[in-house]
């Protein structure tokens, strides 16, 4: 795996601190996604806390579609794909201008995943406004 620039890490290795988990996702170009069958057959709209965390900080994420197309841009910064052929065609348009996509994942990070914007509603809707 390691002729196409991928590499295994023990993943206690990039998790055992909240500083290290924040510098993996900085050193990373961008997140792959692959969900849980469930959620990409019920088309559930689920989407990662961890997609959350490579859109703050400024990394595209491709990631399978779950139906939060429905809710979240995609196609600059974040890219949902349902096929092989998807992948490949999200990772050409990161690669032709890797910059402006992550411009556009950090933007998708403060729109939808800002608590200041999603806090307020949130305890609105269970009553603690």
């Amino acid at each position: 795996m390691s002729a196409n620039g991928w590499h295994l890490i023990d993943p206690a290795t990039v998790t055992s601190t909240p500083d290290d988990y924040r510098q993996f996702i900085q050193g990373s170009k961008l997140e792959f996604g692959v969900a849980k069958s469930g959620y990409v057959v019920s088309r559930c709209q689920w989407f990662s806390d961890r997609s959350a965390a490579y859109l703050a900080a400024g990394r595209p994420v491709v990631a399978q579609n779950t139906g939060f197309t429905d809710w979240l841009p995609t196609g600059k910064g974040l890219f949902a794909f349902d096929t092989a052929d998807d992948v490949v065609e999200a990772l050409r348009q990161i690669n032709l201008d890797y910059q402006a996509h992550r411009m556009a994942a950090r933007r998708i990070a403060e729109d939808f995943f800002d608590s200041r914007k999603v806090l307020p509603d949130l305890l609105h809707q269970v009553g603690c406004a």
